[in-house]
């Protein structure tokens, strides 16, 4: 079964008196760890053409999802220096061996960035942590980071799926890397920490 991570881009006006940036490159992948393998020789990138006078790009890839934490890395290059606005929105098939009744978003870029919108499983609840600078982020060195928390929804059982994004704003172009944890409903997360300690004490 795949993951499949859709990425919506969309550049506005920073002002209404200013052109938007449009974002003319970019690149997305995972890293090489086995947690996510996309297959990025069938990404599709598409103009859908102007909203409103907003330029709108989509990014569809795929791929699988085998454990976490898991990594999506990449970049944007836009024409301009004005604020463009990337939508990164995951379906994420679950190929771990638990269902998930918590999920985390985390975001890392080496310049200033905001999360202004989240999107969500239908009943699902969120919490944004805003970015903060001097952090260290995924990709490794420093840089600011943010996240967002995804939690008390339906919980998404093995090989079933959910849709988890975040809508993100920053100054032209940019390097970004992700981190995505899911976490077991309490119960199973106790049986794994109890077959851990089985597995300790066999092994001294």
């Amino acid at each position: 079964m795949s993951k499949y991570l859709f990425v919506g881009i969309a550049a506005i006006l920073a002002a209404t008196s200013m052109a938007s940036a449009e974002i003319i490159d970019w690149d997305c992948f995972d890293d090489d760890d086995g947690a996510i393998v996309m297959d990025t020789g069938a990404s599709v990138w598409t103009q859908l053409g102007d909203t409103g006078g907003i330029p709108t790009y989509q990014l569809d890839m795929f791929g699988t999802q085998n454990w976490a934490p898991a990594h999506v890395e990449g970049w944007f290059e836009t024409d301009t220096e004005e604020d463009p606005i990337v939508w990164l929105v995951q379906t994420v098939d679950n190929q771990t061996t638990f269902a998930w009744t918590h999920y985390e978003i985390i975001i890392g870029m080496p310049q200033a960035f905001s999360i202004i919108g989240v999107v969500a499983p239908p009943d699902w609840t969120w919490a944004i942590t805003a970015p903060v600078s001097g952090q260290p982020i995924p990709n490794g060195g420093t840089g600011w980071l943010g996240s967002v928390d995804y939690y008390a929804g339906t919980p998404i059982p093995v090989g079933g799926s959910g849709t988890f994004g975040v809508i993100l704003q920053f100054d032209g172009s940019v390097q970004f890397c992700t981190e995505q944890i899911p976490t077991p409903e309490p119960v199973t997360a106790g049986l794994l920490a109890l077959g851990g300690l089985v597995f300790l004490r066999r092994r001294a």
